[in-house]
């Protein structure tokens, strides 16, 4: 093990107070100059104990900078990785945050420990399972689990650090599978998988495996399909030790296994005790008063007509979504859920410059490295899962007339259920020319009582909108992410995005091209914002 102390480089940094937005009020703003157009940063909120930023230096050497709530720097750190290793993905478990480093199809990976408080990390390697493509990653009081796929099967390693001991989770699936997700509960230290198991409607069923941090299976929730519908993702939320929750989209069983990929039609509800589904609540999105709200409106007329006609027949009009679905919020004696239409957007070419089969150099070559900094294409979502690929059901390539073009966003619904899953209301958010190369959540969700603002960033402006259960009590309005110097022209804005921060606090951040003629041109930023609601 290595550890590396407290190291003080110079870093500059600029600093703006007190700006307003419509809705949002930037208290302070922080500029960090880019060395080349290359450059990559991150930002990992860490709740009251600031924000870390991680940029790359070079391919064996990394910063890591914290800032305080106020954005003053505390600390900031030179690191070291070995072998050309790249940064996949990060986990924060309250107390320490964890990084991930690994080469494509490798056995080689590297875990960094931070220590938040003093300012000093420790490396630890990995030597395991060979050419496994890692899909997710997280990480609580130095048990480590990496997810990801070896010959096109499911494969989680569990290592604990501090004993240095690595093993494979067995997974004792019946049939193919596919790792759709992997998340942390914090307050419980339990690590929740979730499984799509099966190719096709007849045999699919989706799984949650939750795990200790020891690695231990400790409860396995299955969610079987009906006659029409399945399950096609799922939010598992623990009550008490024998009840949980669990939310999600269900969609046809006839979309799994198609070349599309698996579809949603709604949002289900379930309660379980000791692993037993004792409630189950189905809600179309025909059902919802405000999900249509996106489209225009004669579009609008048009599918509420149709959807009239199918109940007429005693029908509900078939819908093909998909969306991300956020952890949901229990507030009270509800559950409030938010979650974002989205769909994959691509070009097609005459031309493959990459030669036939996507040759070596292709983005999308099987001998590319997928990761590059920073989780690569893929975003926070699993790239082996179908529901979450641009690739439809089991291809990850392309021809060469098609070339995936990243990720379209349409709008974002919030909606509440009671405690049994009766769907109290619902509201929406339109998001107009979002568009992203990695899947993520954009959308953020401040809840004050009965108030929810909805914000996110898009091409330096925020958005928000204010609502009180169905009732809009100020539409969606935008405001420009300012530099607040005289003189300053944002000329570009790039992968800009708002993450929860701690209170009622939001981190706004991206890259920035400004041209200022008094202040000597032209600069290139990374930016951070501390925003409030």
């Amino acid at each position: 093990m290595k550890t590396v102390f407290f190291k003080s480089i110079a870093f500059f940094v600029l600093m703006i107070t007190t700006i307003q937005f419509a809705q949002a009020q930037s208290l302070k703003r922080v500029e960090i100059p880019l060395p080349s157009n290359n450059s990559e940063l991150f930002t990992i909120p860490i709740n009251e104990q600031g924000v870390l930023v991680l940029s790359q230096v070079n391919k064996t050497n990394f910063v890591l900078s914290r800032f305080d709530t106020n954005l003053d720097q505390v600390w900031s750190i030179n690191g070291t990785i070995d072998g050309n290793l790249d940064y996949v993905k990060h986990s924060y478990d309250g107390k320490s945050l964890y990084l991930l480093f690994s080469r494509y199809r490798s056995n080689v990976y590297e875990v960094i420990k931070v220590n938040i408080g003093p300012g000093f990390i420790e490396k630890y390697q990995i030597m395991s399972v060979d050419r496994m493509e890692v899909s997710d990653f997280q990480a609580i009081n130095s048990s480590v689990f990496i997810a990801g796929m070896v010959n096109n099967q499911p494969v989680i390693l569990f290592t604990n650090l501090d004993e240095r001991k690595t093993k494979v989770l067995p997974s004792a699936l019946k049939s193919q599978a596919e790792i759709q997700s992997m998340e942390l509960d914090t307050s419980t230290a339990i690590v929740n998988v979730t499984y799509a198991v099966g190719t096709r409607g007849k045999n699919y069923q989706l799984v949650v495996k939750s795990f200790d941090e020891d690695g231990k299976q400790i409860s396995q929730v299955v969610m079987n399909p009906d006659n029409e519908f399945a399950m096609m993702n799922g939010k598992l939320n623990l009550l008490s030790d024998s009840t949980e929750v669990m939310f999600g989209t269900y969609g046809h069983k006839s979309s799994i296994g198609s070349s599309r990929g698996p579809t949603s039609q709604g949002i289900y509800f379930s309660k379980l005790t000791d692993n037993e589904i004792t409630d189950l609540k189905f809600h179309s999105f025909t059902e919802f008063k405000n999900f249509f709200n996106f489209m225009g409106e004669r579009q609008k007329e048009k599918q509420e007509k149709k959807i009239q006609d199918k109940k007429n027949k005693g029908e509900d009009l078939r819908l093909d979504y998909r969306l991300l679905v956020h952890d949901i919020i229990k507030q009270d004696d509800k559950y409030i859920m938010v979650a974002e239409a989205f769909y994959a957007d691509y070009r097609y070419n005459n031309y493959n410059p990459f030669g036939m089969y996507n040759g070596i150099g292709s983005p999308y070559s099987s001998f590319y490295n997928p990761y590059r900094w920073g989780y690569g294409y893929y975003g926070l979502y699993s790239p082996f899962s179908s529901y979450y690929s641009p690739w439809g059901w089991g291809n990850r390539y392309y021809g060469n007339q098609q070339t995936f073009d990243g990720w379209i966003y349409t709008h974002a619904i919030v909606a509440a259920f009671d405690e049994k899953g009766n769907l109290l209301w619902d509201n929406s958010i339109e998001m107009k020319d979002v568009k992203e190369q990695k899947l993520s959540e954009k959308v953020k969700a401040s809840i004050k009582g009965d108030e929810i603002t909805l914000s996110y960033s898009n091409k330096g402006q925020i958005f928000t909108k204010i609502i009180k259960g169905d009732t809009i009590l100020e539409d969606t309005q935008s405001s420009k992410i300012g530099t607040q110097i005289e003189g300053d022209k944002v000329k570009q804005t790039t992968s800009d995005a708002i993450d929860y921060w701690y209170k009622n606090y939001f981190i706004a951040s991206g890259y920035q091209r400004i041209t200022n003629d008094s202040e000597g041109g032209r600069r290139n930023v990374f930016y951070m914002n501390k925003i409030s609601f």
